[in-house]
Formats: structure tokens, C-alpha cells, sequence
């Protein structure tokens, strides 16, 4: 399937300018489709869906997520979201008394927290900053000891764009013993990733946005070697021998890490998403988002913006992060004349995918030239 082909559908681009698939995803007819197929077995035959095809879209885009990112279906658990991911990740990391986890300054809020709760307020954490507008691979090295437990970042970075060499880190955290986590929210979808080839250990990610799937679905990747981890919860779900209360034992794959049942309207959407970026291919997605990214920072450079996102391919993939001040104004004046993007502060970010064009980003940019002109 082309760029072109996947366009069409997406209703939305009929009319707008959607540019904010970093934060969630356009409805495409595929997944209307599934929601209506979905609902008609809610609405006139509930037992069916539970009692005989409550696990075939839960089987399916488990099997679909695990093609796309290089990954075996039985190191995958459906969870949440990519907060809820992190959360089991962590859990199953072993808080070394004396050990220290290193983070970088653009590491997403949910990758901190965890370890910030009681059972790890005792690790050292460590904050690397940005030098020279990126995360430096050799500072990140620098933090990184036999102490350290675990490397917790994000594959791409939301408040600037920036994407992390992940398979470079993932070496160096092993060198040393230390475990990688990923935050895999801003490129799962948007890149081509191979899990098994990087080497990370955990990664999680949700289905809502790159992915073009819904929200309240999410995605957890446990490595193999590391599936034989107790999880600090349980339920029905992660129980091999079903509802046996006297029975007890954990599956031997990820599903051991889920609870109950899962989202069944979300996988409903989530699937369509999922089929739609394996019959395109994920190569041809990436170079598509590189090239609208690179071709919007260029645009934006050449109107004066304060662009974050550092202009290399190696480094950028669909997030593309200014500092605007008046970042509300100008997402509202996009926002009205029919161009999606998003701003919280004085960050203003415009996000492409696969299934936009340059006519998108022209639009956007010759709007944002006639705000500038309005604003002087």
C-alpha cells in the first residue's frame, strides 16, 4: 500500500490538515468498520462476542503488534497504555541496594515516577542533559556504571523530537549489567523497529497513536530472557490453570503480566491500524515521516521558528518540537482554518504520518507565514 493509498482512509483529510498523530490518531474507515461490527455484536448478540470471539482481535493484534515490531508474540502483554507498560516494567526490576538508574532530561514523566515510589526512593537517579541540542551518546555512557540497575528513556522524545540510538545504548547498559527500558510511544508506527535486533529488555508503547489504533490499548515487551520475572500482581488472566483458586500458576509468556480482560471495543479499532502499517511496510512509513519531518523543519527554519528538533534523520523521526510564545494563538489560528497540531506552554509541535503529504505541510506552513504577518 502507498502513502496515497493509506490517505484515503482517513476521512479526515478531506477537510483538515491532521497533524498531530503524535498524539492520537485519526479514525481510518478500516477501524469504523471493526467499531460497527464491534457494536452490532454488543447490541444483538453480547454472548457470542464473550463467549466465542472475545479473544480473536486480542490473539490477532497481540500476533500483528509482535510482526511489526520484531518481536515474538509470547514476549508481548496487552496492557493499558504505555504509563501502565512502564509501571510492570519496572516492577520486575530488581532495586539493587547501592545501584543508581539513569535517565536523560527529555525522558518522559512516566519513566521517572516508577521510580520514585517507596520500594525505589533509595536508587540514585541520574539526569543527563542535552549538550549541543541532542542527548549525547558519550554523556549517557558517562552516567552509566556497574552500579546502575536500569536505563529508562525515550525512543523519541516528546517535548523536542529527538530520537535515541537505541541499540547503541541498550550495548553500553549491558556492558555494565544494567537493564534498558524503552518509551517506544513516539516511534512504534512511525519507523521501522526490530526489538530482537536492538536488544532492549523492556518497551512499551500504546496503540493510539503511531499505531493508529485507540486509546486504552497498550503494548508491553518483555525480552524472553526475561519472562521468567514474578510480576507484583495478578489475576485470572495471568494464571495458566484459568479459575482453579487452588491452581496457581503463571503462564510462561508475557500474558503472565496481564489481569483480566482486555479492551475489546479498543483491539476492535486497534487491528485496522495494525494491518494498515504491515501491508505498507514499515521502511516505506519511516522514509515517508522523514522526509514530511525534514521537509517541515526546513519550512519553519526559513520562517524564523526556534525549531528543537535537531535537523539530521539519524536523529528526528515524526516529532518536530518548536518554542513558539505564542504557541496557543498560533494553535488556535491553525486549529480554525483547518490544520491540526498540538501546544501546551510555549511548545508548539506539528506531527506527520504516513498518511500525509506535502500539501499538508504546505498548508500548515503558509498559514503559519500569514499568522507571523498578522502578529507584527
Amino acid at each position: 500500500m502507498s502513502p496515497e493509498e493509506v490517505r484515503a482512509l482517513f476521512p479526515v483529510l478531506r477537510e483538515r490538515a491532521y497533524l498531530f498523530s503524535g498524539g492520537i490518531a485519526p479514525a481510518n474507515t478500516r477501524a469504523l468498520n471493526a467499531l460497527r461490527k464491534h457494536m452490532d455484536y454488543v447490541t444483538y448478540d453480547p454472548g457470542r462476542l464473550y463467549a466465542q470471539d472475545r479473544g480473536t482481535d486480542f490473539v490477532a493484534v497481540r500476533r500483528l503488534f509482535a510482526l511489526l515490531m520484531g518481536a515474538d508474540p509470547e514476549e508481548v502483554a496487552i496492557v493499558a497504555s504505555t504509563s501502565e507498560g512502564t509501571n510492570i516494567a519496572v516492577d520486575l526490576i530488581e532495586p539493587t541496594p547501592g545501584g543508581n538508574v539513569v535517565f536523560d532530561e527529555w525522558s518522559y514523566a512516566s519513566t521517572v515516577y516508577p521510580f520514585l515510589l517507596p520500594a525505589r526512593q533509595n536508587l540514585e537517579r541520574r539526569y543527563v542533559p542535552p549538550r549541543g541540542g541532542i542527548i549525547q551518546l558519550e554523556d549517557m555512557a558517562k552516567a552509566i556504571d556497574d552500579n546502575t540497575v536500569a536505563v529508562g528513556v525515550s525512543h523519541v522524545t516528546p517535548g523536542q523530537g529527538f530520537r535515541q540510538d537505541i541499540a547503541a545504548l541498550a550495548r553500553i547498559a549491558h556492558a555494565h549489567g544494567a537493564l534498558l527500558l524503552v518509551d517506544g510511544a513516539q516511534s512504534a508506527g512511525a519507523m521501522r523497529i526490530n526489538l530482537h535486533e536492538l536488544d532492549v529488555d523492556f518497551f512499551s508503547c500504546c496503540a493510539m497513536k503511531w499505531l493508529l489504533g485507540a486509546a486504552g490499548v497498550g503494548f508491553l515487551y518483555v525480552a524472553r530472557r526475561h519472562l521468567g520475572r514474578v510480576p507484583t500482581r495478578a489475576g485470572y488472566a495471568s494464571n495458566r490453570k484459568g479459575f482453579d483458586i487452588h491452581d496457581f500458576e503463571l503462564h510462561d509468556t508475557a500474558e503472565r503480566f496481564q489481569l483480566g480482560m482486555p479492551n475489546l471495543m479498543g483491539l476492535a479499532f486497534t487491528r485496522p491500524g495494525l494491518e494498515i502499517l504491515l501491508e505498507t511496510g514499515m521502511d516505506v512509513v519511516e522514509r515517508h515521516v522523514l522526509d514530511l519531518s525534514g521537509y517541515c523543519i526546513a519550512g519553519m527554519l526559513d520562517r524564523g521558528v526556534k525549531v528543537l528538533t535537531p535537523l539530521p534523520p539519524e536523529h528526528r523521526l515524526g516529532v518536530i518540537a518548536a518554542e513558539v510564545d505564542n504557541a496557543r494563538q498560533l494553535w488556535q489560528f491553525l486549529y480554525d482554518r483547518g490544520v491540526d497540531t498540538y501546544c501546551h506552554d510555549r511548545l508548539f509541535r506539528v506531527d506527520p504520518h504516513v498518511f500525509n503529504n506535502r500539501e499538508d505541510i504546505d498548508r500548515f506552513l503558509e498559514l503559519l507565514s500569514e499568522f507571523q504577518r498578522q502578529e507584527r
